[in-house]
């Protein structure tokens, strides 16, 4: 049965599918929903390249399969999940309508490739998908459909960054990251974090407001990740970037991509059609430090960006090379370049007088891969002009995204108009922690007094 809710409108066609939950509130269908595909495109060649083991990396075997996000295409749908340990074993789709009852007949035999991915058909109705071990087996809790079925993709170009986890601050790298790429062409963000503390969540928080952050939170049945976890990232941002970014440059939180000769945009466009990968050099620049751990004042953030902080770097290399890939020419993602590419596409590699990345790695002895300063292909160590053309603005944009989210002050009271402050009165002190001017004045005169006096008293 249909309902044309605008006869003026083809497009408004929604069919409804009734429900056994509550025969009056019924599922609508919309036209991009009343979809049934009775194969997943290329699945022949996935399940050659799986029984070839290409691209398989079983990292950790006790790993659970926790379903993670799912993504309708056009023509199928990808669901990622938390297993490190499937690759190649047969699943089965499920899927289920906008009551989260399982909708009939619907059941599809597939299997993982790549590593944490199940690819499904298309079901007419279907909101929530799962997956289980059998057609009759209990399937896990339903995961709901993220709409990826566009005609041409939103974004050109798009970051998929590494995934965050451990205990460092990142709050003033992320803004430093995220507005570094910005002025080189990036309009979104696709972010991954595992664990991450409250303070450096605002940033997050922020830029996931302004709606240039895609975030996906990984809930691991373990109590400590690290770099074993990283591909879990890699394979649920390639399929989250399908149809939804035409290019995806793949860094972590420590990389960033410098063009030396044209635009990023200029690069693309001079590529053939059957270029579907981008590789760029990488530098090596000492990291020295740790992130400071809060905001304090603006000279703070002048002095702690990566970027003019840190200038002693080894010679560009190819050594880890990092790329931008087309997510639906890919087949199957590493952690620095793709394992294999569908048929008819290849890679590019661009020369380092065009651009590289500049890689500013910790130099701590406790740090992943702790030994790359002893590399042999990590030499020559010196301090280097600065490649980044816009200093001043990347300076300036970070400056004032770091103060709208964490430069704080206290409440006065006298911005409470009357009424509120007598309830503030009644209510007690404490309702609005709001303090008087001459309380602040006050404060601030003792303090300095008190500065004063044990300088005097040092000397």
């Amino acid at each position: 049965m249909y309902r044309r809710l605008n006869p003026d409108s083809e497009s408004s066609d929604f069919r409804i599918l009734p429900s056994i939950l509550d025969p009056d509130i019924p599922c609508y269908v919309e036209p991009w929903n009343q979809v049934h595909t009775k194969i997943v495109p290329n699945e022949e060649l996935h399940w050659e390249w799986a029984q070839q083991n290409i691209s398989r990396r079983d990292n950790i075997l006790g790993s659970e399969v926790r379903l993670l996000s799912a993504f309708v295409y056009e023509d199928y749908i990808s669901i990622t999940t938390t297993s490190q340990k499937s690759y190649g074993q047969l699943i089965h789709c499920r899927y289920f309508d906008c009551n989260r009852e399982e909708i009939p007949d619907s059941v599809y035999q597939s299997f993982f490739f790549p590593m944490n991915v199940v690819k499904c058909p298309r079901r007419v109705g279907a909101k929530y998908v799962s997956i289980a071990s059998s057609k009759y087996a209990k399937p896990q809790q339903p995961i709901p459909l993220i709409f990826r079925a566009y005609p041409s993709p939103m974004h050109g170009i798009s970051v998929c960054v590494g995934p965050l986890y451990g205990p460092e601050k990142k709050w003033l790298e992320i803004a430093e990251f995220i507005e570094h790429y910005k002025l080189i062409g990036v309009r979104h963000f696709y972010f991954t974090i595992f664990n991450m503390n409250e303070y450096t969540r605002k940033i997050m928080d922020e830029y996931t407001r302004t709606g240039e952050v895609e975030l996906t939170v990984i809930q691991s049945e373990y109590a400590n990740v690290d770099w074993q976890f990283h591909l879990l990232q890699i394979n649920e941002c390639h399929q989250r970037a399908k149809y939804h970014s035409k290019w995806v440059i793949n860094a972590d939180i420590d990389e960033r991509l410098v063009m030396l000769n044209g635009t990023l945009q200029d690069l693309i466009r001079r590529q053939e059609q059957s270029i579907s990968e981008i590789n760029f050099a990488v530098q090596r620049v000492m990291k020295t430090d740790l992130l400071p751990e809060v905001y304090e004042n603006d000279e703070q953030i002048l002095r702690e960006m990566i970027f003019t902080k840190y200038n002693i770097s080894a010679d560009v290399v190819w050594k880890a090379a990092k790329c931008m890939y087309r997510p639906e020419k890919t087949a199957s993602m590493y952690y620095h370049w793709s394992y294999i590419k569908y048929p008819g596409y290849n890679a590019a590699w661009i020369g380092r007088n065009q651009g590289y990345f500049l890689h500013y790695r910790t130099t701590s002895a406790t740090g992943i891969g702790s030994g790359w300063l002893d590399h042999a292909n990590y030499k020559n160590f010196q301090e280097r002009p600065n490649p980044i053309t816009f200093a001043n603005e990347l300076r300036e944009n970070v400056l004032r995204k770091i103060k709208y989210v964490y430069d704080r002050r206290i409440l006065y009271c006298e911005e409470l108009p009357d009424a509120v402050y007598q309830e503030y009165i009644v209510y007690g002190h404490e309702t609005f922690h709001c303090k008087f001017k001459s309380e602040v004045e006050n404060e601030q005169r003792k303090k300095l007094e008190l500065e004063n006096s044990t300088m005097i008293s040092r000397k």
